[in-house]
């Protein structure tokens, strides 16, 4: 917490279990802030600004402060997954089995991503966005084993509620899409951190090619560039057009996938 005091604005540690740190040490009292004050906290760093002196404050709404999450440019892994057909399953099953079917294929994603180390960016509708922050081969090979898992999440999901997709002749299925690229990752507005950039709209484009290229799972060649071990999962598709961009993508599809 930070608190405008009397004479001027101080930072308070909650209780929280991994500690918050003031340039570098650990907060363990309140402290007083001033003007590039850097704060960390879950993986995160703030810088504090005072923009105007005191005197210059007008009521309490108007702090003439900010804190500013710093906005980093970095590699990361990124997973995009998207149900099959969703349009059609919305106009087959009625709303509230729908919602818990949804509500069921959220919660299967959040589960897993935790357990690979991965982190939910956001749900769109039926799509999902994931991303490691580390890209080494210990988390490709998590991205891999999460995008088994995500497959056989959909057949669960399927055989939980068999009779309902029978009846109305339905599936429940996803494409996936994994690839590593550079992007813009922090704070692009107020508590709330997220990816930018280019490669985020790749994975989505690559995710909409799993319909056109036969194979539920799809990654890029820099997703396994530098990384041979990971080719041995994988059968090279080629180069690909992929809406929106000028040059062509190297994809290539996952047919098998490595045991935890």
């Amino acid at each position: 917490m930070i608190r405008k005091q009397e004479d001027g604005f101080w930072f308070f540690d909650l209780g929280s279990f991994n500690g918050s740190y003031l340039n570098g040490s650990r907060v363990t009292a309140s402290r007083k802030l001033v003007t590039g004050d850097v704060l960390a906290f879950a993986g995160f760093q703030v810088r504090f600004e005072q923009e105007r002196s005191d005197s210059d404050l007008g009521d309490e709404g108007d702090f003439g402060v900010s804190t500013v999450a710093l906005i980093r440019s970095t590699p990361v892994i990124m997973l995009v997954s998207d149900v099959k057909g969703f349009t059609s399953l919305s106009e087959k099953i009625p709303l509230d089995d729908l919602a818990q079917i949804i509500g069921g294929w959220y919660a299967s994603c959040e589960t897993i991503m935790a357990k690979h180390g991965a982190t939910v960016d956001k749900f769109i509708g039926d799509c999902v966005l994931s991303y490691w922050t580390k890209v080494g081969p210990d988390q490709r090979m998590a991205a891999l084993r999460a995008a088994r898992d995500m497959m056989d999440a959909c057949a669960s999901n399927f055989e939980s509620r068999r009779d309902l997709f029978k009846e109305v002749d339905a599936d429940f299925a996803s494409g996936l899409a994994l690839h590593l690229g550079e992007v813009a990752y922090g704070g692009m507005s107020q508590g709330e951190f997220t990816l930018l950039g280019d490669p985020v709209n790749l994975t989505f484009r690559m995710e909409s090619l799993t319909r056109d290229v036969g194979h539920s799972v799809v990654t890029s060649g820099d997703f396994l560039r530098d990384w041979p071990e990971g080719r041995h999962f994988c059968k090279n598709l080629g180069t690909h057009l992929i809406k929106g961009r000028s040059q062509g993508t190297e994809i290539w599809a996952v047919e098998t996938f490595p045991l935890d």
